[in-house]
């Protein structure tokens, strides 16, 4: 018997509802004469198997996944029947259900789609029908104001939520979800715009039937039941996709114009981009205030401002940078080449130095937070940035041009490269590489990263992964060569003419510090370690500065309750074997850069940078956990950001305050030795703490040339003693 209704699903990845909703048609058909089209959009799950048993069904196998419109079309085209259901798999149908659409569709002429009442599993009442989301009001529909204002009028009237949900009514638009229409009116429209890979299809076929002047009915008296978000769990591409076919609907119905402008308004002005710019101002006020008179500018700083200056104007380009603590083995350059061209751009005011640091440290909030909403949630990017942007001692490293302030943009760019090539693009593990080249040329100590790389790479190989296989083409090898020598080339021919401290040496002494670790004997003549006790009193004053510096009770308990998260949370990970790919990085970060500091045994700032984002991210974690319910997100996260600021105002005020160590001390000391001079040679001379150090003077060095007269090299009869403590800076005139 040749079927009067034909019933369509677009199938993807989800056999156990596609057989449900079969079986479920028995009870909803009451032996309507029927045929079942199921549209495969290349699927990875076979659910051939499911319906052997099932009778009347045809499958359409495509390639690939080409949209819920297109797939719909591919099944209308097979289709006999003189009427057309079109369902999602993860509908139920109740009893009698399609019955009921068929007997009014067939009753009234004027009916061009008829769509039922959905319902959840608990039988509640779910949205199914709306209004057309033409412009402007669609910018209030589909913006944060719906989501913080959900019973504003223009939305109340776009879901239809004044219209009683129990009674049959006349709407502009029904569900994709589940609709029934005759054939012939179907292919006389054109079907669906395949344009519309997913989303805003059903408003657009609403909108040329109502064209037609047929009308669109909501018919509660058949219900069904819709297990709402099965067919499609990945968020982020549901949420790109959304947002693809709602600018292709504004193009087609108001523009090219004006659907790229409501595009790019509803797109920027999301509730997280505009917090997320709330954060940035006011992290540019706490990086900002008084930098003039409260920059750091310390000695090892005036090498490389001197070493930037002589690039500019003489052209000597270094190969290395400073002296690291073992003399014979020296920093990267790069930092040297990045202040070099903000000196060529904008002149050799010292002040330039930090707008460049404080400008990659607002970078580094934007991407602290994109990184963590790929590695967690949005919700944990957010509350990271806010953390991130009002640390104290993420503000001062902000504030210092130094070659260890860019570190934690560039580990952030590491992270996710390793976290996009694990997800299976893999470019990024190239460019994982090129950023490891370019932390190792800030500084040396960020070589401990190149162990999660190994450890990542090592678990690839020995599962036999696809992102790890990829990476062995040739192509792909040239890549990774190249990403690795651009960056290192200086360093490269330095070593060819020296021995090769930077690179064989140093993976030489990076293999003695980790034996050493673990028991084996100190070279003769090598600088003493710090002990155990000094580290950890060390650290948590580190980790204070990072979180909390007001309060060292504060910043111990959530140091305690962030890493009893990791715990907890590893354990589970563990137990449940749930291996989310973000929370494994964290740890391998956390617990590698940890081993690496400790085998070090140096109380160091300049070893922790790296840390900075991961900690900042753990903490984030662990208040993600605790605050569940979304009704205290909004004002926890304003606590958050109030009870930060203040912290950081004061601590940098403190900080910075100081005597005889902010810059404007500096620079008066500078002037008063210029002043002093008056024209004649002379020499600086450091002494006290530190002043064993070559660099001792060097930004005195700096100030005194960028007032015009700068200290001699040879030696000379008039001398300026410089000498610094935590009381101030002392200068004294020796002739």
């Amino acid at each position: 018997m040749k079927p009067i209704l034909s019933i369509v699903y677009v199938y993807f990845n989800t056999p156990n509802e596609l057989k449900n909703s079969i079986i479920s048609l028995n009870r909803a058909l009451d032996n309507i004469p029927s045929e079942v089209i199921v549209v495969d959009n290349g699927s990875y799950k076979n659910f051939q198997n499911d319906l052997d048993k099932l009778s009347n069904v045809t499958v359409i196998k495509n390639n690939k996944n080409y949209g819920y419109g297109k797939g719909l079309n591919q099944g209308v085209m097979a289709a006999n029947g003189k009427y057309l259901l079109l369902a999602n798999p993860d509908i139920e149908f109740e009893p009698n259900s399609i019955k009921y659409l068929l007997n009014k569709i067939e009753k009234k002429s004027e009916i061009g789609v008829i769509g039922p009442q959905m319902i959840d599993k608990k039988g509640k009442i779910l949205q199914s029908i709306s209004g057309m989301p033409y412009l402007p009001k669609a910018l209030i529909i589909f913006s944060f104001i719906g989501k913080i204002w959900r019973h504003n009028p223009i939305l109340k009237e776009y879901h239809n939520l004044n219209l009683d949900r129990n009674n049959e009514q006349y709407v502009d638009v029904i569900g994709g979800a589940c609709m029934m229409m005759r054939k012939s009116l179907f292919n006389d429209i054109g079907g669906f715009d395949e344009r519309f890979f997913m989303y805003f299809e059903e408003a657009d076929f609403c909108l040329r039937i109502k064209k037609k002047g047929y009308r669109i009915l909501y018919y509660p008296k058949a219900k069904v039941t819709h297990l709402v978000g099965r067919s499609s769990q990945d968020k982020e591409w549901i949420e790109r996709t959304f947002e693809q076919s709602r600018f292709k609907f504004f193009k087609k119905y108001h523009g090219l114009i004006p659907g790229i402008l409501a595009e790019l308004m509803l797109r920027f002005f999301k509730l997280n981009n505009i917090l997320l710019l709330i954060i940035i101002i006011l992290s540019a006020f706490l990086n900002f205030y008084k930098i003039n008179e409260l920059m750091i500018f310390i000695g090892d700083q005036g090498w490389f401002y001197l070493s930037a200056r002589d690039m500019v104007l003489n052209g000597q380009i270094p190969l290395v940078g400073i002296p690291s603590s073992h003399p014979w083995l020296h920093q990267g350059p790069l930092w040297t080449y990045m202040l070099a061209g903000v000196f060529w751009l904008f002149g050799f005011n010292p002040l330039n130095g930090a707008y460049l640091t404080i400008t990659l440290g607002i970078i580094s909030i934007i991407l602290i937070y994109i990184v963590g909403t790929k590695l967690f949630s949005k919700r944990v990017g957010l509350i990271s940035a806010i953390l991130y942007a009002t640390s104290p001692l993420v503000i001062i490293h902000s504030r210092t041009p130094y070659h260890t302030s860019p570190i934690p943009l560039f580990t952030l760019l590491f992270i996710f490269s390793v976290y996009r090539w694990i997800k299976g693009n893999v470019i990024f593990f190239p460019l994982s590489i090129f950023f490891l080249a370019i932390l190792y040329n800030l500084e040396l100590a960020t070589a401990i990263l190149w162990f999660i790389l190994f450890i990542v790479l090592a678990y690839g190989v020995w599962k036999k992964t696809e992102w790890v296989k990829k990476i062995f083409s040739i192509k792909n090898l040239i890549y990774l060569l190249l990403a690795f020598i651009i960056p290192m080339i200086p360093i490269l021919i330095y070593d060819f003419r020296n021995d090769f401290p930077q690179t064989l040496k140093f993976v030489a002494w990076i293999s003695y510090r980790i034996l050493k670790f673990f028991g084996f004997p100190s070279i003769h003549g090598e600088i003493e370690s710090v002990n155990f006790d000094s580290m950890i009193a060390f650290s948590f004053q580190f980790y204070q500065n990072l979180i909390f510096a007001g309060n060292n009770v504060i910043a111990l308990i959530i140091l305690l309750l962030s890493f009893g998260m990791l715990i907890f949370s590893t354990y589970n990970l563990l137990r449940k074997k749930e291996y989310n790919v973000g929370f494994i990085i964290l740890i391998l970060w956390i617990l590698i850069s940890l081993i690496g500091y400790f085998a070090n045994k140096t109380s160091s700032e300049a070893y922790l940078p790296i840390l900075f984002p991961a900690l900042i991210y753990l903490v984030a974690f662990s208040f993600d956990k605790i605050m569940k319910k979304k009704i205290f997100f909004i004002p926890a996260v304003l606590l958050v950001v109030f009870l930060s600021f203040m912290n950081s105002y004061f601590v940098i005020l403190s900080e910075y305050s100081a005597k005889g160590l902010n810059f404007s001390k500096r620079l008066s000391i500078a002037k008063e030795i210029v002043k002093r001079a008056d024209g004649r040679d002379y020499n600086l001379v450091g002494v006290g703490g530190g002043s064993q150090f070559e660099s001792f003077t060097m930004n005195y060095e700096y100030l005194t040339w960028w007032f015009g007269h700068s200290s001699s090299k040879s030696p000379q009869k008039l001398k300026f003693i410089i000498r610094e403590n935590k009381n101030g800076v002392f200068l004294v005139k020796n002739e």
